[in-house]
This record gives structure tokens, C-alpha cells and sequence, in this order.
């Protein structure tokens, strides 16, 4: 079983090793994609980046206000000082 098992292993790196070596492609990659390929690569980054700032910087925006928000007796207090 060991030898099998041995055997089938060596097939499948092999097999996963010619399909990982790239062959040349021989095409030509002119400006106008090039520059569309940039432009996708861009906007991605840029969606990543929007989303990881609404998921982040939202939530913490929300919890500060929550942290620092007054208790709704102080400022009655505040607006009706009790003369003594």
C-alpha cells in the first residue's frame, strides 16, 4: 500500500507540475489593454480599499459616538440650573 500510495503521489506532482509551467503565449498586448488592464487593476484596489474603510472605519465612528455621547440628565441639569 505504502508503494502505491508512493506511485500515486509522484503522478500527481508530476500531473500539477506540468499543468503549473506556463507556456509562451505569443500574443500582443497593445496599449489600449494594457492601459484597460491598469485601469481594472486600479478600480479593484480601489473597491478593496472603500470596502475595508466602510467596514472599519464606520463601526468605529459609531462606537466612539456612542463613547462620548452625554447622559440625557446632565444636560437637563445643565438647561434648568435648581437656584439654592
Amino acid at each position: 500500500m505504502n508503494q502505491r500510495l508512493r506511485i500515486a503521489f509522484g503522478l500527481v506532482a508530476a500531473g500539477l507540475l506540468c499543468v503549473a509551467i506556463p507556456d509562451a503565449a505569443y500574443a500582443y498586448g497593445g496599449p489600449g489593454s494594457i492601459i484597460s488592464g491598469i485601469g481594472a487593476f486600479l478600480a479593484a484596489v480601489a473597491a478593496l480599499l472603500a470596502a475595508l474603510f466602510g467596514f472599519i472605519w464606520f463601526p468605529l465612528k459609531r462606537l466612539y459616538q456612542k463613547m462620548t455621547k452625554e447622559d440625557p440628565a446632565d444636560q437637563d441639569a445643565e438647561l434648568n440650573p435648581t437656584s439654592e
